[in-house]
């Protein structure tokens, strides 16, 4: 729910209620969450949570040191090796097998300027047919 008035200094919360400044000069004003740091790291609900976090923490720098090899800096390309990296560590894969993965799919490949004056790896070009497969016809006339 948003308050109109004087935009408080910082951010404070009293009797349950949190009153947060806004770039705008409002504020903003929310019922204090229940969720603390100490719950979710003992609460057995949170579990997958606290794994996918692990996970996160060795498939980062893990992509990020494949990331730095590549001629072509794209932050999409890193986000796609992060999920990727994470994927094979599900799967139980080493670190060190991730890795090559990575190299192999993510590696140095042949760029190329589309007409449109995009760039993109070789095996990302979009292939457009000029036509539908149900408008060739064969005549055997």
């Amino acid at each position: 729910m948003i308050i109109h008035g004087e935009r408080p200094f910082r951010q404070r919360t009293k009797q349950g209620l949190t009153i947060a400044p806004m770039k705008s000069g409002r504020f903003m004003l929310r019922v204090k969450s229940s969720l603390s740091a100490k719950r979710v790291k003992q609460d057995p609900a949170f579990i997958p949570l606290m794994e996918d976090a692990g996970r996160m923490k060795i498939a980062s720098p893990l992509a990020a040191r494949v990331y730095r090899d590549l001629e072509i800096k794209d932050v999409r390309i890193y986000r796609k090796m992060v999920g990727r990296a994470k994927g094979l560590l599900k799967e139980r894969l080493s670190v060190p097998d991730i890795e090559i993965i990575l190299r192999k799919e993510y590696g140095p490949v042949e760029m190329i300027v589309i007409s449109t004056g995009q760039i993109y790896p070789v095996r990302e070009v979009p292939v457009v047919t000029l036509y539908h497969a149900a408008a060739v016809y064969i005549n055997s006339a």
